[in-house]
């Protein structure tokens, strides 16, 4: 039952983005940026173990993973709006990002 209810929250959020960016841009990216998933996992996580210690330490990590995204979409519209193709952003924004990935890795 917990993989059903993480599914179609991960679903509604994703269904809900795309038809409000039809609308209004700002909302959607609003929803976007809201860390509903990561909540969810969180309040998951905290019915399944209890585990308070891991849950902090999770949203920790989520927190240094999201550093190495945050250029990433900057360039990613920047591509979009230079005629590069939506295929082609894509790619090398996820190229760029894993190579961030991998620095950040070394670092820690």
């Amino acid at each position: 039952m917990a993989y059903f209810i993480k599914i179609i929250i991960a679903t509604l959020v994703i269904v809900l983005v795309t038809e409000l960016s039809k609308k209004d841009t700002k909302i959607a990216a609003l929803l976007l940026a809201l860390p509903i998933i990561s909540f969810t996992a969180y309040t998951m996580i905290w019915f399944e173990s209890k585990d308070t210690e891991k849950i902090a330490q999770l949203a920790n990590e989520n927190f240094i993973y999201v550093l190495p995204v945050m250029p990433i979409l900057p360039l990613f519209s920047w591509l979009l709006k230079n005629q590069y193709g939506y295929f082609t952003s894509m790619l090398l924004a996820i190229i760029i990002m894993t190579i961030l990935f991998y620095l950040l890795q070394k670092i820690l």
